[in-house]
């Protein structure tokens, strides 16, 4: 009962209005920012913050800054140098921000620009299909069969070759709680639903489970 109102909600989250409304305003910003080329772009010690909205005025979107992005960040070391020509709006973005170590994530509905640490430790759900891993295709190796005896009571023994165990749902729940550095069942959490798993963690965590899981399938 428990899993059937998660995977309701599951549902309900995915398929809202809402959640599509983000989705194709995520898209509109990456295609506006890929699709338009900036001829020039001179910063000579410019703030951050004006050369972002440069380039945001230039490809016609909002960028906002997270509250926390620019914390302990001095004047000076706010300012940006650089000389691009000829280059696409979310290369010259990319660049700008990589000079102060900062990153962008999307939320409800707009692009942010947020500090690394700020991206890599916010908890986000993520749902890996593990079907595939669970899966046991059987390759069934044929018995063999042994003579034994002498004369007429010779007679036959059948060995049977052992077969692999299937790897069960609980056992890949069980490896990345054990393997993975995580605060299980607090800020970090592995929920099973229809063969599926759901993973609530940081984004460093989400990096070593699927690290882990395109382990598992390689060994297969």
């Amino acid at each position: 009962m428990k899993n059937l109102a998660m995977l309701g909600l599951l549902a309900l989250l995915f398929c809202s209005p809402l959640f599509a409304d983000d989705t194709a305003a995520y898209r509109k910003i990456e295609s506006k920012l890929d699709s338009t080329t900036i001829d020039s772009l001179v910063l000579d010690e410019t703030d951050v913050k004006e050369a972002v909205k440069s380039i945001a005025r230039k490809a016609g979107v909002s960028i906002l800054f997270d509250k926390s992005a620019l914390e302990g960040l001095s004047g000076d070391e706010r300012k940006v140098t650089l000389e691009l020509s000829e280059i696409k709006a979310s290369n010259a973005l990319n660049l700008v921000l990589d000079q102060l170590g900062l990153t962008k994530e999307y939320k409800y509905g707009f692009l942010y620009v947020m500090g690394a640490e700020t991206v890599e430790e916010a908890v986000e759900a993520t749902i890996y299909d593990v079907r595939d891993i669970t899966a046991n295709v059987k390759d069934f190796e044929a018995p063999k069969l042994k003579l034994v005896g002498e004369g007429d009571d010779i007679g036959g023994i059948v060995h049977w070759p052992e077969q692999d165990e299937d790897i069960q749902l609980e056992d890949i729940v069980e490896l990345i709680e054990d393997s993975i550095d995580a605060d299980w069942g607090d800020t970090a959490s592995v929920t099973e639903i229809k063969g599926q798993l759901v993973v609530r963690a940081s984004r460093s965590v989400h990096k070593e489970v699927a690290s882990l899981l395109d382990q598992l399938r390689g060994s297969k």
